[in-house]
């Protein structure tokens, strides 16, 4: 009887790691709740970019949006820090020699998605 208890203990706590390593951060939920919100509107979509130099990563991009010769970049933030998210899209643009296409932020707290202007 204490047998049993015991493994069923252990199988219980097993699946509840399981589950704790499954569970996004709040973050990337709301990276994959913007992505499933724009995946049928663009070409090609991709979520979670980097972005790397020769020598270093500087940093990623969260949502890289191409539709025909343009592309869209959308900085993803649980709360309302615009700024912080104009500052990396400046960033980010400047490394890719600033191609045609626009910025956009999402609030994932409060779901607005705003367009920003470089």
């Amino acid at each position: 009887m204490v047998l049993r208890i015991l493994v069923l203990s252990v199988l219980w706590l097993i699946a509840s790691c399981e589950l704790l390593l499954m569970k996004l951060k709040k973050h990337d939920q709301y990276v994959k709740e913007l992505y499933e919100q724009l995946r049928h509107r663009y070409d090609y979509l991709s979520a979670n970019v980097p972005i790397i130099n020769s020598k270093r990563i500087l940093g990623d991009i969260d949502i890289y949006a191409v539709k025909g010769d343009r592309i869209d970049l959308y900085e993803v933030k649980c709360s309302y820090r615009i700024h912080k998210a104009k500052h990396q899209l400046q960033k980010v643009r400047r490394f890719l020699n600033n191609p045609e296409g626009e910025n956009y932020f999402y609030c994932g707290t409060s779901k607005v998605l705003e367009q920003v202007t470089i």
